[in-house]
């Protein structure tokens, strides 16, 4: 504590002495903030206003206690290191003031104090002392506080700089320089770390009184996002810095990968296309050359390409739904699926594979499954035809079953259903460690597995995926040697049943069509390979067909020429099959009639499929064409069998 001896007299002690004793005093006394206490000359208190009173408590009794061991104040002297101020001011005559002295009330309450002890004097005897006491507590508690913001402001490590309104600059803290000296930039002037037009910002800061924030300036090799806040009852601006070089690396790096990411799905798109499209041709071909006159070594060699074709569609399509597993975009559809039919595709698909093993295809169906459902009968039949061809592939003696069976939900309130799917073999097995690394992405078995077996090591995850986006889960039970068996559920809905009226879907031109008569179908399709697979495929159903070139010559063909379904590719020269449609579908606006029209696309996205079906498309169908799709297509469209 550091005390002073100081000669001034403000406020109260400019009085002079004796006012203190004459009969104005109690008027004095009560008009005065401070705290007057009057001491006799042995420091006892004889007298003290109300302000004093109040400072160390209303209900204190004061009167002749002794002055220092109410407040507890010691003064340096020369001689004496610790000399009560009252003491040293009747031994001088002069006044003693103590600038800050810490006290405790009874109470705890702490205060700063400033004291200035008086002498009294009458008749030019000593008889004792004023002492007035200022409360400091309040103002040196804002000083403090303004030396803290003061103090935060310049160990900041960001830049903080402060503009008058002319623009001049009146402080820059430490972290400012510090920015300056890394950048190399001490010498250049500070306006260098500002935008150019730094006048302007301030100027719109002041007159609009709101703030300009996150305003990114490159300099040397940093980059400082500047805020700027109006201060406007001083007309002061205050700008906040911070150094977002890394931040801004990597939102470049983010748009750089979301930009790669683009153009990933842009190849992907159109390498489903370019590769379905003469995918198309070899299938479509292979499978008219097996309905011809062939000798066994031909039919086997046809079959033989028909596979391996087959194998490369299987190929492409796992690709493809990895990219849009990675993207996020993989999605569901929602249709009624016949259990049983779906069960009987994947083992006709399946069965020449495991004939030529000498294996066994086997359906376990519980009693209480139901006959149809609600679900994306793609995936789900994707699925299950992976994990069968999977069994088959790992096995050698014996063959696969596939179980379904209806397990109980916990979920309330709800007309889910829950059916647990099961595909068992009697294939070489997993060990534990193979087991944990299975549903991820290119795992297989072990390194020698894709040279034996083939296959890119993604089927199970992206089955993982589906059955998952299903509300289930997935797992694998297995032992070396003696087969695996691979289960998971799967949340559906109950099957939807509509009455339907009878009527064709189809329109004037087929109900108007004679029964008997050929279905007249016109081929949009540019490419000449997939003319040849379509024409011939509608021939073996007993149409008639014509082909235009360009969505241009469709349209025209059209306006020319009743057809009962067209048959549209989307990507052609001069006018794409989007437009043609939508063209098509302009045409027959306030008309009765409405041609069916099927998408052929080698786009296999759910986005494409929208696209087909926001341009006024009745159906899409993805390339490779097969005959059975075809037959379904028409079918379904014009709502009569095709011969």
């Amino acid at each position: 504590m550091t005390h002073s001896v100081n000669s001034a007299t403000p406020d109260l002690e400019d009085q002079p002495r004796d006012l203190l004793t004459g009969d104005d005093a109690g008027f004095l006394l009560e008009a005065v903030p401070e705290a007057i206490f009057f001491l006799d000359h042995d420091s006892r208190i004889v007298r003290l206003n109300d302000a004093a009173q109040q400072l160390v408590g209303q209900t204190r009794h004061l009167i002749g206690q002794g002055f220092h061991d109410l407040m507890g104040c010691l003064t340096s002297g020369e001689n004496d290191p610790s000399q009560c101020p009252f003491i040293r001011m009747r031994s001088t005559g002069e006044l003693v003031v103590i600038p800050s002295h810490m006290w405790t009330r009874e109470d705890e309450t702490q205060f700063e104090l400033s004291l200035s002890f008086w002498p009294r004097v009458q008749q030019g005897a000593f008889v004792g002392g004023v002492v007035i006491v200022r409360d400091l507590t309040d103002a040196m508690e804002i000083q403090r506080d303004v030396q803290r913001a003061a103090r935060l402001a310049e160990d900041a490590p960001n830049p903080i700089v402060e503009f008058d309104a002319t623009g001049a600059m009146l402080y820059a803290n430490t972290g400012m320089l510090n920015v300056m000296g890394q950048c190399g930039l001490l010498e250049a002037g500070i306006e260098v770390m500002f935008p150019e037009n730094l006048q302007a910002m301030l100027h719109e800061c002041l007159t609009s009184d709101a703030s300009v924030a996150r305003v990114e300036h490159v300099v040397a090799d940093r980059v400082i996002a500047w805020s700027f806040f109006p201060l406007r009852a001083l007309e002061l601006v205050r700008a906040y810095g911070l150094d977002i070089t890394s931040d801004v690396a990597l939102r470049r790096a983010k748009e750089a990968a979301e930009e790669s990411a683009r153009a990933k799905g842009i190849f992907l798109a159109t390498m489903s296309h370019e590769l379905r499209t003469p995918m198309n041709g070899v299938l479509g071909c292979t499978q008219l050359l097996k309905d011809t006159s062939l000798t066994n070594q031909q039919r086997e060699l046809i079959e033989t390409m028909h596979r391996s074709a087959d194998a490369l569609l299987t190929l492409v399509n796992d690709i493809l739904d990895f990219s849009k597993i990675e993207a996020g975009k993989m999605t569901l559809e929602v249709a009624n699926v016949n259990l049983r039919g779906l069960i009987c595709d994947v083992t006709t698909l399946t069965e020449g594979l495991a004939a030529h093993k000498g294996l066994t295809v086997s359906v376990e169906i519980d009693a209480d499954v139901p006959e149809e459902f609600r679900g994306d009968p793609i995936r789900l039949r994707q699925i299950l035809f992976n994990l069968v061809g999977n069994g088959i592939k790992f096995t050698t003696q014996g063959g696969v079953t596939i179980g379904v069976a209806v397990k109980p939900t916990q979920l309330e309130n709800t007309d889910t259903m829950l059916l647990q799917w099961s595909v068992r073999d009697t294939g070489i097995g997993l060990t534990p460690d193979q087991q944990a690394q299975l549903f991820q992405a290119y795992a297989q078995a072990e390194v020698s597995t894709a040279r034996r077996f083939g296959g890119t090591g993604l089927g199970l995850m992206i089955c993982r995926q589906l059955v998952e986006l299903m509300g289930g889960t997935i797992s694998v039970i297995s032992q070396c040697g003696e087969g695996s068996t691979f289960s998971y559920t799967t949340h559906l809905l109950p099957a939807i049943h509509r009455e339907t009226s009878g009527v064709p879907l189809g329109t004037d031109q087929s109900a108007s069509r004679e029964q008997g008569s050929p279905t007249r179908v016109l081929v949009a399709d540019d490419n000449e390979i997939n003319q040849v697979v379509a024409c011939k495929f509608l021939q073996k159903l007993g149409c008639q067909v014509e082909v235009a070139r360009t969505g241009r010559e469709a349209v025209e063909a059209i306006s020319r020429t009743t057809y009962d379904i067209v048959l549209m590719d989307c990507e052609m020269p001069e006018m794409d099959g989007y437009e043609a449609t939508r063209e098509i579908r302009q045409r027959e606006e306030g008309a009765a009639n409405h041609l069916p029209i099927m998408a052929l696309t080698g786009h296999a996205s759910v986005e494409d499929a929208q696209k087909c079906r926001e341009a006024g498309m009745d159906k899409v169908v993805t390339k490779p064409l097969t005959l059975p799709t075809l037959r379904a297509g028409l079918e379904e469209l014009l709502r009569y069998p095709t011969s």
